[in-house]
C-alpha cells in the first residue's frame, strides 16, 4: 500500500482508510490511553454515553494523532525538530511527543490562548510563539509552516493525524456495538473525520454529526451553502473548536463522512460542563462538553444510543471555578 506520507502533497485532500486507522492503533498502543465510555447520567437509561477523552494523556484526544505522525520521523527529522499551530491541546500533545522523542518543538499559538494550556506546553520544553488569531488561521491555508525547516505537525489535516484520531471510533464501537449516533466537537475536522471513517468502515448506518459553538460555526453554513466561507470574528468560550472557516482541503471529507452539523450556545455548553462534572466526576473544557450539549438540545431528532465525544479537559481554571460555585 502506498504510504500516507506519499499520499499527502502540499495542502491536498487527506486520504485516510480504515487500514491506516488500524495501523495507527498499533502505533499508539502504550502511548495514548484507552479512555472510558460511560453513561451520561447516574440514572443510566442506555441512551446517551460519554467517551471521556478529557482524561486522555495531556488532557485531550490530540496525543493519538501527534504520536502516530511524529513517531515515524527519521533521525534527520528528529534532529531538526517539530513545529505546529495550536490553541493549546494539539500543542501540548506535540510538545509531549517531542520531549519523549528527545527533539525540539516550537508551537505557534493565538495571542488569546488559554494561559493554562500555554504554560503546560512550555513545561514540556517547547518554544512558544504568539501570533494574532487571524495570522494563525491564515497559516493553515498556505505552506509557510512547511518552510520553516522543521517537521510541521498539522493540527488536523495530516493523514497520520487523522488516522490517529480515528482510533477513538474503533474504541467506541468495541465498547458500544449498538451505537447509532456519534457527536463530535469540530474545529478543523481531523477528529470527526477520523472517527467517521472508522465507524463507517466497521458498521453501516452510524450517523456522525459535527458540533460547533454558535459563535464559531462555519460548518453548518458549509452544509447549507456548499461553500467554504469565512464567518469572521470568533465569539465563544469554546476555544478548542473556535474556527472561522471550513478549510477547502477538508471540505470533501466533511461532505463524504458527516451526516450533518449541529450548533450549541455558550450557556448550553456551560450546563453540559457542569453536568459532566457532577455526573461523571470528570472535567470537560467547553469544546469537549459541546457534544453533550448537542445531545441534550437535539435528542428528539437523533437516533439512540448516542455517544458524545468529550474531546478535552484542559479548561480555563477561572471558568471551572465559576461553574463549581453555581
Amino acid at each position: 500500500m502506498e504510504p500516507l506520507r506519499a499520499r499527502m502533497v502540499g495542502l491536498g485532500i487527506p486520504q485516510v482508510t480504515i487500514s491506516d486507522i488500524e495501523d495507527a492503533r498499533q502505533r499508539i498502543r502504550g502511548i495514548a490511553w484507552r479512555t472510558p465510555l460511560v453513561p451520561a447520567s447516574r440514572y443510566d437509561d442506555g441512551k446517551i454515553y460519554l467517551k471521556l477523552e478529557c482524561v486522555q494523556r495531556t488532557g485531550s484526544f490530540k496525543i493519538r494523532g501527534a504520536w502516530n505522525k511524529m513517531s515515524r520521523c527519521t533521525q534527520d527529522e528528529l534532529r531538526k525538530g517539530f513545529v505546529t499551530i495550536s490553541a493549546g491541546n494539539h500543542g501540548q500533545a506535540v510538545a509531549w511527543c517531542a520531549e519523549r522523542l528527545e527533539s525540539a518543538c516550537t508551537v505557534y499559538v493565538p495571542e488569546a490562548a488559554v494561559e493554562r494550556k500555554v504554560k503546560s506546553i512550555e513545561t514540556m520544553g517547547a518554544k512558544i510563539v504568539k501570533r494574532p488569531v487571524r495570522e494563525i488561521m491564515d497559516s493553515m491555508s498556505d505552506d509557510r509552516m512547511y518552510n520553516l525547516g522543521m517537521t510541521f505537525v498539522h493540527p488536523f489535516a495530516d493523514p497520520y493525524v487523522i488516522a490517529g484520531q480515528g482510533t477513538v471510533g474503533l474504541e467506541v464501537l468495541e465498547d458500544l456495538e449498538e451505537v447509532k449516533t456519534v457527536l463530535v466537537p469540530v474545529g478543523g475536522g481531523g477528529l470527526v473525520n477520523g472517527i467517521a471513517i472508522a465507524l463507517k468502515a466497521k458498521k453501516a448506518g452510524v450517523e456522525v454529526y459535527g458540533v460547533q459553538a454558535e459563535g464559531a460555526a462555519p460548518l453548518p453554513l458549509f452544509f447549507e451553502t456548499g461553500k467554504a466561507e469565512d464567518i469572521g470574528e470568533i465569539r465563544t468560550i469554546a476555544d478548542g473548536i473556535a474556527t472561522t472557516k471550513v478549510f477547502p482541503y477538508m471540505a470533501e471529507l466533511f461532505r463524504r463522512n458527516l451526516t450533518g452539523a449541529l450548533t450549541v450556545n455558550d450557556e448550553e455548553i456551560k450546563l453540559a460542563m457542569t453536568h459532566i462534572l457532577n455526573e461523571s466526576h470528570a472535567v470537560a473544557e467547553p469544546a469537549g462538553a459541546s457534544s453533550l450539549a448537542a445531545a441534550v438540545k437535539y435528542r428528539t431528532r437523533l437516533k439512540e444510543p448516542i455517544v458524545c465525544v468529550v474531546s478535552g479537559g484542559n479548561g480555563d481554571p477561572e471558568l471551572l471555578s465559576q461553574l463549581i460555585k453555581t
